[in-house]
């Protein structure tokens, strides 16, 4: 195994950023930790492509393991 990192999901965020997108808090949870991951890897949405490419690659992961 590889240590790339942590990631740390605030659960009062997220229900917070849950509510404001209309999603559920487990489904933002899920998200969040999947888009810390994702930057682990060396993802990065600061672009719109970026954003484009990283937004995708959440959506697949959420649908396969969901």
């Amino acid at each position: 195994p590889v240590l790339l990192g942590d990631v740390l999901v605030c659960p009062t965020v997220a229900a917070h950023q849950a509510a404001e997108g209309g999603r559920e808090l487990d489904a933002e949870l899920s998200l969040l930790v999947v888009h810390g991951v994702l930057h682990l890897l060396g993802y990065d949405h600061s672009e719109p492509q970026e954003r484009a490419v990283m937004q995708q690659l959440e959506r697949e992961l959420l649908e396969e393991y969901a």
